[in-house]
């Protein structure tokens, strides 16, 4: 274990909704510099586990440190991008306007005007993910490779040290897939990332380890999937993705198991 401060430690956490546990006595240090996949299945807790580390969730119990600090401290540190498919794209902005609001992190939006700096690190971050000739572009008007792209620049807007991913490819064709995993394993040399997955052997050429959630945590280190973990994790056969194409790795459950 490093001396130094972890991105992430969370000790004992429980949290739910209502009176319904999402996780259970969850304890997990995350290093600086990982690149981490969280994988489980629906309903397991995976973006419940997000939330309490961008501090939208209080835990029921336990305690949570975001680079050493409570995640309201260090919230302005932190990108996120959330699930594409849970957000409205009617909308009308530009994907500039819509990059731009991760300037907004920590600051008051009604007053805030944007500044020469903030206007250059929003051209940097549409360069960087390729979507600079698409900053004119209405957000409605993009495929689902370029809008996830967009979603990245604007979490990376905020000029995050921790980055957080849930479902990054999802709804994306192996194609833009891929692009996605060699950009955020390209944006790992700079920043600590936590994705959110059910891509479980594409990552594994990825990332440099895994936390498995249903609602308690079942391992957290090397990206090796066995079928005792598997099992462990979706209590039946499953079909795990590998670059778009399923892939079973354990047996059929025989009779009416």
């Amino acid at each position: 274990m490093s001396a130094m401060t972890p991105a992430v430690c969370l000790q004992n956490i429980s949290a739910g909704y209502g009176n319904i546990p999402a996780l259970e006595n969850i304890n997990l240090n995350i290093e600086p510099g990982s690149f981490t996949g969280i994988i489980g299945p629906n309903g397991g807790g995976k973006t419940t586990l997000l939330k309490v580390m961008l501090g939208l969730l209080e835990p029921w119990t336990g305690q949570v440190r975001i680079l050493g600090q409570n995640p309201q401290q260090n919230r302005r540190l932190v990108g996120y991008v959330p699930q594409a498919a849970n957000i409205n794209r009617q909308f009308p902005i530009s994907v500039r306007e819509a990059v731009s609001l991760g300037r907004l992190a920590g600051k008051r939006p009604i007053f805030h005007r944007y500044s020469p700096v903030d206007r250059d690190m929003v051209n940097y971050c549409l360069n960087r993910l390729d979507v600079l000739n698409l900053a004119e572009r209405q957000i409605g008007r993009l495929s689902g490779g370029q809008w996830q792209r967009v979603l990245i620049a604007r979490a990376l807007a905020v000029e995050p040290v921790l980055l957080l991913l849930d479902e990054p490819t999802s709804g994306l064709d192996a194609n833009a897939s891929s692009m996605v995993y060699e950009l955020l394993q390209e944006l790992n040399k700079e920043i600590t990332i936590i994705m959110v997955t059910h891509d479980t052997l594409a990552i594994s050429t990825y990332v440099r380890d895994i936390a498995c959630i249903n609602h308690h945590l079942h391992y957290h280190g090397e990206p090796d999937i066995s079928p005792d973990l598997v099992i462990k994790l979706y209590g039946c056969p499953v079909d795990l993705i590998a670059h778009g194409v399923a892939h079973r790795v354990l047996e059929e459950h025989g009779g009416n198991r």
